[in-house]
């Protein structure tokens, strides 16, 4: 786990994640309709896994579920088995160009809309909810304000952290360990650099961050547009970056 990084180079991380997406998409694809005959006879949300096959085309189902569910949650299970089966009986309602050029306009543009009416919301909801803000637009909620050991730029810091999504999808978390990083700009977003010498050591904060104090346009796990929520506790500060004691 890692503190949440400054987006450079967005562009060509997201272009790698789209690539990614739909090659795997397409040869899981292939392979899921070699057993889905099969896989179809022992039934739908109940499969009884009676032969090597079987096993095979419910294995390569899981591995597509989880990276098609962890690109986005809100997709339809039953559209994309569906798509799965239209495969198999050739009878497609696209040809696999049509859906690669389906998945990067929407990672480019449809996913960015979608998710900036989500942000806009979730941010709105915060601030009705009780969270201050700053001049930014960072919102956060202060739980523990710590001692008067602040932090400042320059500082290392060891913090744990929960971010989730609006849709309060956990995204990363560090854990009972804290994860040790330096306070500078260009290395960790906007967000993290505003909000935390808002705390002092031992002190837990909320932060509501919208999309352009985070990875903005473009990011191949989040999505861009995504606003995000980190609950952050900062249990050490050290003044200057001497103090940083990363354990490789």
């Amino acid at each position: 786990m890692y503190p949440p990084l400054s987006k450079a180079g967005k562009w060509k991380q997201l272009k790698y994640f789209i690539l990614r997406i739909m090659k795997k998409i397409f040869v899981l694809a292939a392979t899921v309709v070699a057993g889905l005959a099969t896989m179809t006879s022992c039934g739908i949300g109940g499969a009884r896994l009676t032969t090597e096959m079987d096993s095979l085309s419910y294995a390569i189902g899981t591995d597509l579920g989880r990276m098609a569910f962890g690109f986005d949650s809100t997709l339809n299970p039953n559209i994309l088995a569906a798509a799965v089966k239209d495969v198999y009986a050739k009878n497609g309602k696209m040809t696999q160009e049509e859906a690669a050029a389906y998945i990067q306009e929407y990672m480019t543009v449809g996913r960015a809309r979608k998710n900036a009416a989500e942000s806009q919301a979730f941010m709105e909801k915060a601030i009705k909810d009780g969270a201050e803000t700053l001049a930014s637009g960072l919102a956060y909620k202060i739980e523990k304000p710590g001692t008067d050991k602040k932090i400042a730029l320059g500082d290392s810091v060891y913090a744990k952290y929960v971010l989730t999504l609006p849709n309060g999808q956990v995204m990363d978390q560090s854990g009972d360990n804290s994860i040790p990083f330096l306070l500078q700009e260009g290395q960790l977003i906007k967000g993290w650099i505003e909000g935390l010498p808002l705390i002092g050591e031992g002190g837990k904060i909320t932060l509501f961050v919208p999309s352009d104090l985070a990875y903005g346009e473009g990011n191949m796990r989040m999505g861009p547009n995504q606003a995000l929520k980190f609950d952050i506790e900062v249990t050490k500060v050290v003044p200057g970056k001497r103090g940083l004691e990363i354990e490789e």
